[in-house]
């Protein structure tokens, strides 16, 4: 796909060469995460196939061009990371930079710092970068840093993602990035 997001995987997935209506839908297996987005297969069976009427009968629906079978084929399970790995939100946090691979990734890391902390997301007033040790969040791509600007807890400026080049290269590039910034508004405190 011409981004590394599933909307744009199931908006771009093409019909193989050979696949004619009688063909179709195009039956897909989707293995994936237990807390995998429902996008892909969402968008994928969504997609429609131009049928051409044929005069007589009148409007003819168009056909699903993809029929979709997601199977769970594993699931992410958060650990309970040692309370002296993590800061409560007061401390101004142990660490300066957290990198996410996975939306999944974020929630497990809130919950940690809530349980540190003995706070809940219903405890935090100011919405912004209260409870989560106040650091800046590095992610994997937008799905992710949607996950971290969502819960509330970093506001926008404080989440760093390629937009460009979403993926590993990408990742270790804007983290390579967000490290310089956080030394450029060190030397300015």
């Amino acid at each position: 796909p011409s981004k590394a997001t599933g909307e744009t995987l199931a908006e771009e997935l093409p019909v193989l060469e050979g696949y004619g209506e009688s063909d179709l839908p195009i039956r897909v297996l989707y293995p994936c995460s237990a807390k995998a987005a429902d996008t892909i297969p969402t968008q994928l069976e969504a997609r429609r196939a131009d049928t051409p009427s044929d005069g007589r009968r009148g409007y003819t629906p168009p056909k699903p061009l993809f029929q979709v079978t997601r199977l769970n084929t594993y699931d992410t399970v958060p650990v309970t990371l040692p309370n002296q790995l993590i800061s409560g939100p007061s401390d101004n946090g142990s660490f300066d930079v957290l990198c996410f691979g996975s939306p999944s990734a974020v929630h497990a890391w809130l919950e940690n710092v809530d349980r540190v902390a003995e706070t809940t997301v219903s405890d935090i007033d100011d919405g912004l970068s209260a409870g989560n040790g106040n650091v800046i969040a590095c992610c994997i791509g937008k799905t992710t840093a949607q996950a971290c600007v969502g819960s509330g807890r970093w506001s926008d400026n404080n989440v760093y993602y390629p937009e460009k080049t979403p993926g590993l290269k990408g990742w270790a590039d804007v983290t390579a990035i967000c490290l310089g910034d956080i030394l450029e508004r060190r030397f300015w405190e």
